[in-house]
């Protein structure tokens, strides 16, 4: 075992606290800051890094949404990153996939919406959202003018459609065309609202995936 020899703390030898004694190859004895052996191939690190991978690339095509609807947050796509790892990856290792409904693409103070619900007029690329118009009683939280922006993604072709200003919160109801050849693939969609000043931003809601 090392030793090694201080005017302050005498002899040391082995591991002290934060520190060890250790033996150089040219023989001298001097103090180190002990680091806990570190496995970066661990399984667990491995995992972690498959899921990150995953996240990063899946939700990339996405990046322009979460800045548009996290004005003034240059992390925000960092924060919806993190948010995805911890709530909406399933599967076991090595096969996770993302479950979209639970990613959250804006996070604002704007009073959201209820029962938003997404539907396909049979036989078209036509989407048709529908959404409860009731607002809160304190109306710092919303108004019938604010703007509802309805986003719909297409992991097959990795395509983002944003709609903005789809409609307003009091018509209850905006429709859609998507791109014919859209046609038999499943469309994730989620809708947020943005104040009629552009200065406030609801939570985004996902809503049901579509079948076109």
């Amino acid at each position: 075992m090392a030793n090694f020899s201080s005017t302050t703390f005498g002899n040391i030898s082995g591991r002290h606290g934060t520190a060890v004694a250790v033996v150089q190859k040219d023989g001298t004895n001097v103090l180190r800051v002990f680091r806990k052996p570190f496995n970066p191939n661990s399984p667990k690190q491995v995992a972690h890094r498959l899921k990150f991978s995953l996240v990063n690339k899946e939700l990339a095509p996405l990046r322009q949404v979460v800045t548009l609807g996290n004005k003034g947050d240059a992390g925000a796509f960092r924060k919806v990153v993190g948010k995805t790892l911890t709530e909406a990856i399933t599967g076991e290792y090595p096969d996770f996939t993302i479950d979209f409904s639970r990613v959250q693409l804006t996070t604002g103070t704007l009073q959201s919406v209820e029962r938003a619900e997404a539907t396909v007029t049979e036989g078209t690329a036509e989407v048709n959202i529908t959404w409860d118009t009731t607002l809160g009683f304190q109306s710092r939280l919303g108004a019938d003018n604010d703007e509802v922006n309805i986003i719909c993604f297409n992991p097959e072709s990795r395509m983002v459609l944003p709609f903005t200003k789809a409609a307003l919160r009091s018509e209850g109801s905006a429709s859609l065309t998507l791109p014919e050849i859209w046609k038999g693939n499943t469309i994730h969609t989620w809708l947020f609202l943005t104040s009629a000043d552009g200065l406030y931003v609801s939570d985004s809601i996902s809503m049901a995936d579509v079948q076109l």
